[in-house]
């Protein structure tokens, strides 16, 4: 038997086809399916384009996990027709992006992992039953996640240029990276950018680099980004006896792991083990399809 692990996230999709021993094949990477983000037939279109690749001779079960299947009932039933229309008439599960992480990250053991990528959100899994904390969405949440950072590293810049803060190397940085004449095109630059979430979060990888030259403002949004995670996962491991592992996935941790991990661990004490994620979302997600029998 075959099997397709799809991670569906908020800036890409990646699709993996296994073995029923978990080898892998082949992997491909293909732009976001996230609803908010495409149109619904973009969004079918993209999913057909990668499954023809992997399984032309459409053999394969397929494990998805797409971020926005939340609770939201609206939204859940656009991710459901568009899986149908994508799919058919392959066996497929159908899952969110955070869950698939979870299940990748803990090996499907019990514990708790926090996921941060242009959104963010907690996820535990205790005695087969799954809690949430977090993921409200750009609007209304997300704390943490690049989308966060990156608004956050912005409106710093903004008081450098009024004078509010003193100008550092992240305003420096800004300018360069975002080839900004003048300190005011920030404002055209963000106008291009449509306000797309995906498109801002991609812009947090300046306060890494502005980290790395040890700019003050830089490392502050990466300690209250790691606050902001240390309460969600408090509010999570309230269901655990301690100690309770908690693992981490995300492009936050990708990009500035080194920075957050320290800020996190001090905030959760050692009643808390931070081990690092033993398999990948895509791989979450094929394990969740072979245990459909």
């Amino acid at each position: 038997m075959m099997y397709i692990g799809i991670d569906g996230g908020g800036t890409k999709t990646k699709m993996v086809s296994y073995d029923e021993n978990g080898y892998i094949f082949k992997e491909i990477n293909l732009p976001t399916v996230h609803i908010s983000s495409q149109t619904k037939q973009q969004c079918i279109d993209i999913l057909k384009a990668g499954i023809r690749q992997l399984d032309p001779s459409a053999v394969s079960k397929v494990g998805i996990g797409l971020a926005g299947y939340g609770n939201n009932i609206e939204l859940r039933k656009q991710i459901e027709s568009i899986c149908l229309e994508a799919f058919e008439p392959r066996t497929y599960i159908l899952e969110s992006d955070a869950r698939i992480a979870m299940e990748g990250a803990l090996d499907g053991e019990d514990g708790i992992v926090i996921i941060a990528g242009t959104g963010s959100i907690a996820l535990a899994l205790k005695d087969n039953i799954v809690t949430r904390c977090g993921g409200w969405g750009s609007q209304l949440g997300d704390e943490g996640s690049a989308y966060w950072i990156a608004k956050k590293m912005l409106n710093i810049f903004c008081q450098e240029v009024d004078g509010r803060l003193e100008k550092t190397k992240l305003y420096e940085l800004i300018k360069k990276e975002c080839y900004l004449q003048d300190d005011y095109d920030i404002i055209s630059f963000i106008n291009k950018l449509d306000h797309n979430r995906t498109k801002i979060a991609a812009l947090a990888y300046i306060n890494g680099i502005a980290a790395k030259k040890g700019d003050t403002y830089a490392l502050e949004i990466y300690r209250e980004s790691a606050y902001e995670m240390s309460k969600v996962i408090k509010r999570l491991a309230k269901d655990f006896d301690l100690p309770v592992k908690v693992s981490y996935i995300g492009g936050v941790f990708q990009n500035a792991r080194q920075y957050i991990l320290p800020y996190l661990q001090s905030y959760l004490g050692n009643q808390y083990e931070i081990i690092s994620p033993i398999h990948t979302p895509e791989y979450g997600a094929y394990k969740l399809i072979k245990k459909l029998k």
